[in-house]
């Protein structure tokens, strides 16, 4: 391990996975891999993305394309959930001014 990253190599060993799987969500960006001095790193804020698309990919057989809608659509919801949430406030504000 090297700072706040993970050898890439480590990284599929603690996890048990298949370099084609990382490789494949390097390759439509839910995961960056970082080559440096001729090694490959996982940032370890990455790390929570990684394992959730994990169990998406071998415990709930979704594949990595599913994986990226899946990944999309909960950031939608989390920003309608902000937007919503931002609206309650300021429905709250005008409602205390009555």
């Amino acid at each position: 391990m090297s700072g706040k990253r993970l050898l890439y190599s480590e990284c599929l060993i603690i996890y048990d996975v298949e370099e084609s799987f990382i490789d494949s969500l390097h390759e439509v960006g839910l995961i960056h891999v970082v080559d440096h001095e001729e090694e490959r790193f996982i940032e370890y804020q990455e790390l929570s993305d990684l394992e959730q698309f994990i169990r998406w990919y071998y415990d709930m057989d979704i594949n990595v394309e599913g994986i990226d809608a899946l990944r999309h659509m909960l950031e939608k919801v989390k920003a309608l959930q902000s937007e919503i949430d931002q609206l309650r406030s300021e429905l709250q504000f005008y409602k205390s001014l009555l």
